[in-house]
């Protein structure tokens, strides 16, 4: 497997270095920015090139080393559909409505948010993966809240430069030498060789992922720990993401980030 690995890896980062500085410019003519944390403005929805990377590296990996099999058809059906979602948040989304919890609210008003409209296509995604996936009943509820608690989760973390692809690193690097299954890692790692090139521009605050990049790789994290670790397993990584989501809803994560040295220093790293 360590080929395929390798492969995917320096197939996505050459796709990133070519398909970036284009999709960087597409957004900057076409006036697709957005104010960062410090007022400047700068491009959005960057997260476009994992669209188009991510898809095209899976579809090679699977040619080149005749992968079949239903889970690589529905991370990537799956990872283009929550794309499409996320970008549709990015561009018309209503940044005043905050948090799962205000999108579900604003819903049972009569409001409809392109939030809720992520919550329940994601959800919607997840619970049919899960169904496709799972042995059992028990197995296909933990699959879903999984996948869907994973996918919102790089979300509460984009909020600050560099930050989602920092938890994602440590997540996914966590994946890579705890999982049983081997098999799905190169999925991991050609989003390694995709974010290289990123991740100057996200730590520099010059670009923005925006909800289509950062769904999409939570997605990646739910799909690949769905089909990797056992029961038990993803039982208390779900119990983990169900406290991570609760306390999101009470406390601000960057508070807690700044006023912690050994966090704020990580989080400050390549700034």
């Amino acid at each position: 497997m360590i080929y395929i690995n390798m492969f995917s890896f320096f197939i996505s980062l050459i796709l990133s270095y070519i398909g970036l500085p284009m999709i960087n410019k597409m957004l900057i003519n076409s006036n697709t920015l957005c104010e960062n944390y410090k007022g400047e403005k700068i491009p959005m929805s960057l997260g476009l090139l994992f669209v188009f990377v991510q898809s095209i590296t899976i579809n090679l990996i699977r040619i080149g080393f005749n992968l079949t099999g239903n889970i690589t058809d529905l991370y990537l059906y799956s990872y283009i559909f929550m794309g499409l979602v996320g970008l549709l948040d990015d561009l018309i989304g209503d940044k005043k409505v905050k948090g799962l919890k205000g999108h579900i609210k604003s819903f049972f008003k009569g409001t409809l948010t392109t939030g809720a409209i992520k919550a329940g296509i994601g959800f919607f995604i997840s619970l049919y993966i899960s169904i496709l996936i799972s042995k059992d009943i028990w197995e296909i509820l933990v699959n879903t809240f999984v996948i869907a608690l994973f996918t919102n989760l790089i979300n509460l973390f984009d909020l600050r430069p560099g930050r989602a692809i920092k938890v994602f690193i440590i997540i996914s690097l966590i994946f890579v030498f705890t999982n049983i299954n081997k098999n799905y890692n190169y999925i991991i790692y050609s989003l390694y060789g995709l974010i290289l090139p990123y991740m100057s521009l996200d730590f520099k605050a010059k670009a923005m992922m925006g909800d289509v990049g950062s769904n999409i790789i939570g997605l990646t994290l739910g799909i690949v720990c769905a089909v990797t670790y056992s029961f038990i397993g993803k039982l208390i990584i779900l119990f983990l993401l169900i406290g991570i989501h609760i306390l999101a809803e009470k406390i601000s994560f960057s508070k807690v980030i700044d006023k912690n040295p050994i966090l704020k220093y990580i989080d400050s790293i390549g700034r």
